[in-house]
């Protein structure tokens, strides 16, 4: 049982929001960290100022440390929240005046100042320490002013709103708006299924490429593609429905002569040489239409062509000559061909196609001996292919016509051809974009086709 596969939306939101809750975090945190160190750093400068303000108070009487303290020297801590805030001064070990909890464990060097977390009365503190020689005494003075951390937390509160709400609200708001955003762009996409579902329900086939006119940029590959495949699938739908109507109009009648035959064959009384009579003309109707099927499936393959793939002029011309020369041994059949390979766009087997019913015409209908030359010429050096036989040549108001299907022209005389041949060989250099000339020779007797290949990239000279 396979696995349901997630809508487009749905990979799309994916891939929206995962991001910006990403982002919401890391900004949330980064924010955090910004709040902190920001509000420590104010609050312990104020907690700084509170222990100046006092070690300025601090003078020598009878060489003991004396401190004139006044009030507004913490005044400086105070704020909205109400900290509570102690202080002590000591001499030495000695306190001189303050709370008396309010130790300091290790005194920092003189003129520093240290800050340091503690607790005071089982609240959590924030402790600023200094120390500093008071002359005509002989101890060290350490001042220490603790603060709780009600105001510290309550200015970070007020700064993470600020750092942190307004990026995720715009975060929230970015995702709540990716839906209607992602319907939006996808609202091209809509109207493409439409198309092709009211395309696809005809009861014809329906091959009309889609205009890539309206859509998105990102659209107009696939479409192109698509149409392309559409066009191949036209191509192919055309050669079939071709191929059908040409088979029914071409294989009625050696059929016809064949199902005839084989019921004269039943008659009683029926002498030897009538006997023999029939089993000849259904023989010939049996070769007639093994040449018509055979030329008719080549016809519908050349219709349904496309470019591709690469040919060896050389090679598949010595391959034409070879099957002509066993299939009519008493022919006489020349190849001219250059002595390196001649590369050419296409398929081989389809120029051989080609090439096979120009030779095969030229034998039956022409005079020998038949000639195949295969070359490269013209100032951008094309390949191409002539074939030329010494006959009689066809009338000028013919040629037009040869091309036509199942047309077999006045020279025909006896032969059993289909008239596709000439057909066949329009339809696929058609395909592969090959140039066909066929007239009279000039000055000469015979009948001549001249092929001339597009260039490949790797035929090109060095």
């Amino acid at each position: 049982m396979s696995r349901a596969r997630p809508r487009l939306v749905t990979r799309l939101l994916i891939a929206q929001i995962v991001p910006l809750a990403v982002l919401a975090i890391a900004l949330a945190a980064a924010g955090a960290m910004i709040a902190n160190r920001v509000v420590e750093r104010t609050s312990d400068r104020l907690l700084a100022g509170s222990v100046t303000a006092i070690l300025q108070q601090v003078g020598a009487s009878e060489g003991r440390a004396k401190v004139v303290f006044s009030p507004w020297a913490l005044g400086l801590l105070d704020g909205p929240e109400r900290d509570a805030v102690f202080y002590s001064v000591h001499q030495g070990s000695v306190l001189i005046t303050g709370y008396g909890d309010l130790t300091t464990p290790a005194p920092p060097a003189p003129n520093d100042l240290t800050f340091r977390y503690g607790r005071m009365k089982g609240m959590p503190v924030r402790i600023a320490e200094a120390t500093i020689l008071v002359p005509g005494v002989r101890e060290p003075v350490t001042v220490a002013v603790a603060q709780t951390l009600d105001s510290r937390k309550a200015t970070t509160k007020e700064l993470l709103l600020g750092l942190i709400g307004l990026p995720v609200a715009l975060v929230l708001a970015a995702a709540l708006l990716i839906w209607p955003a992602i319907l939006w762009g996808l609202s091209p996409l809509r109207r493409l299924v439409r198309r092709l579902t009211d395309q696809s329900a005809s009861r014809r086939a329906d091959y009309t490429p889609v205009s890539v006119a309206r859509l998105p940029q990102e659209l107009s590959p696939v479409v192109m593609a698509f149409n392309g495949l559409i066009g191949n699938l036209e191509r192919s739908a055309t050669a079939l429905e071709r191929f059908a109507a040409d088979a029914s109009h071409q294989l009625r009648t050696p059929l016809s002569v064949i199902t005839a035959n084989l019921a004269l064959l039943d008659a009683p009384g029926l002498k030897k040489a009538d006997r023999d009579v029939l089993v000849c003309d259904s023989r010939d109707a049996a070769s007639r239409l093994h040449l018509v099927l055979r030329q008719l499936l080549a016809l519908a393959r050349a219709e349904a062509a496309i470019s591709s793939g690469e040919a060896d002029l050389v090679e598949v011309a010595a391959a034409v000559v070879r099957d002509a020369t066993a299939a009519f041994p008493e022919a006489v059949v020349r190849l001219r061909v250059p002595y390196a390979p001649v590369l050419v766009r296409g398929d081989a087997t389809l120029i051989g196609e080609m090439l096979n019913n120009l030779v095969r015409n030229a034998i039956q209908y022409g005079g020998p001996p038949v000639v195949l030359m295969v070359g490269e010429g013209g100032a951008s050096r094309r390949p191409f292919i002539i074939v030329w036989d010494h006959g009689e040549g066809l009338a000028e108001a013919e040629l037009p016509r040869l091309e036509e299907r199942f047309y077999r022209g006045n020279r025909s005389g006896g032969t059993t051809g289909a008239g596709l041949g000439l057909a066949i060989v329009r339809s696929i250099a058609e395909a592969l974009s090959i140039k066909v000339a066929i007239g009279n020779r000039q000055g000469r007797p015979g009948l001549a086709a001249r092929l001339v290949f597009p260039k490949t990239s790797s035929a090109e000279p060095s």
